[in-house]
């Protein structure tokens, strides 16, 4: 079941200077899936994002989020989906404590008594916030702000999450919490995730599927996988091995593999065997084999496989610079 299918959706600002923000984009995202909205700034995507959560009417175009009309039923859609945007600080009262904060909310998505304390006691602590609970969000920093806007987005607990931007602002910490959280939500809730991202690790380590705009119009949409495979580039993988074993005899049969060296190593009698491959991750498999068949001890293995910046640098132009 779609839990996103919509159509043509277009969203134009007149100006001046009139700008055409999306541009007849249409997407579909199966239920139980993370899909990330990537694209340069200004590419549209917080514009298509309003749109499929319900808050901006669209020019034209149509559709359905969580089975409700984007256009007729847009008031459903909102109730039905959360949202976090980068203008996080946006419903967070300062003369509430943190805990507050999220106890005033509670009502608003149905949590009330002991059922709203446990959901409360549940977020502080998957978002690192137990230790500021009582804190004033005036107190506490830019990024425990964005953590408590993205606790109190999840309350409600829908089927589908909204996050423009979620771990914009954050340190190393709050980073790896809210990615954490993300991977938890869909795998072991069934949430929907909706996402946009600058942070090319991030939408490579948590989507399953990428949808590609820019210039407000939607380039590519496939699953990650299939994206990073589509980026036609000879890639080494390197593994130095200890020894003693048995030396490869034609490499090039391995799948996709295009030319091998093979050099000594650091250590006597370790080898580095460099293996150019147009799919890292079909080679890898053959080339563990090979090792453990061939009676190498496996020391390390670097490979540079594909990278949402190369999907970049192949889907869009690199900007005009005037002379």
């Amino acid at each position: 079941m779609a839990i996103i299918a919509v159509h043509d959706l277009a969203k134009h600002y007149p100006g001046p200077p009139a700008k055409t923000a999306v541009e007849r984009v249409s997407l579909i995202l199966p239920e139980g899936r993370i899909l990330g909205l990537l694209g340069e700034n200004g590419a549209g995507k917080t514009t298509l994002i309003k749109m499929m959560a319900g808050l901006l009417r669209p020019d034209s175009g149509g559709g359905t989020v969580l089975g409700y009309d984007v256009v007729r039923q847009a008031h459903r859609v909102r109730a039905g989906v959360s949202l976090v945007a980068p203008t996080a600080d946006v419903g967070i009262d300062n003369n509430l404590t943190v805990r507050q904060n999220l106890a005033f909310w509670a009502p608003v998505y149905g949590l009330t008594g002991r059922r709203a304390r446990q959901r409360i006691a549940e977020l502080l602590e998957r978002l690192y916030l137990t230790d500021k609970a009582e804190a004033w969000p005036m107190h506490i920093s830019a990024g425990q702000r964005q953590r408590l806007a993205l606790a109190r987005s999840l309350l409600a607990e829908n089927r589908l999450v909204f996050l423009d931007e979620p771990t914009n602002k954050l340190d190393a910490d709050g980073v790896r919490s809210v990615r954490d959280l993300i991977r938890d939500l869909n795998t072991h809730h069934g949430v929907s995730v909706v996402l946009t991202t600058h942070v090319m690790e991030e939408a490579e380590e948590l989507c399953t599927d990428i949808a590609l705009l820019s210039q407000g119009r939607l380039l590519t949409h496939m699953p990650t996988a299939e994206l990073l495979r589509s980026v036609a580039r000879v890639r080494p993988i390197r593994a130095t091995l200890a020894g003693p074993g048995v030396l490869p005899t034609d490499p090039v049969s391995w799948p996709s593999v295009d030319r091998w060296t093979l050099e000594p190593g650091d250590q006597p009698g370790d080898r580095v065997i460099t293996v150019w491959s147009h799919d890292v991750a079909a080679t890898t498999p053959a080339l563990l084999r090979w090792i453990a068949r061939a009676g190498w001890r496996l020391v390390r293995m670097t490979s540079d496989r594909p990278s949402l910046d190369d999907v970049f640098e192949q889907w869009i132009p690199a900007p005009e610079v005037p002379l």
